[in-house]
């Protein structure tokens, strides 16, 4: 009995639907991605609450993806710290309500 077409996993459909914009990001300048979350933190920290807010929640949301696609390949001091960089994030964002 042939086997059939392989049903997607979770995974491979994120990493289809996602592959586009994580091209786009490994073509920009290396610093600016970095930067960038660093800027989102600051106006997370600095602005006011909805806005905050909002930033925050998308360096969270930037720092879930990127773990969850990285997550099979990355060693378990690797996964650690991203678990406590989503962490930090979320705490920061319950500080600021």
């Amino acid at each position: 009995m042939p086997a059939g077409p392989a049903t997607p996993t979770l995974r491979s459909s994120v990493e289809r639907t996602t592959r586009p914009l994580l091209l786009r990001l490994h073509a920009l300048p290396r610093p600016l991605v970095p930067l960038a979350t660093v800027a989102l933190v600051a106006i997370g920290v600095l602005a006011p609450l909805a806005v905050g807010l909002v930033a925050l929640a998308g360096v969270a949301l930037f720092v879930l993806w990127i773990s969850y696609l990285s997550w099979p390949v990355v060693p378990t001091t690797g996964r650690v710290v991203r678990v406590v960089m989503v962490l930090l994030v979320v705490a920061l964002a319950l500080t600021r309500l």
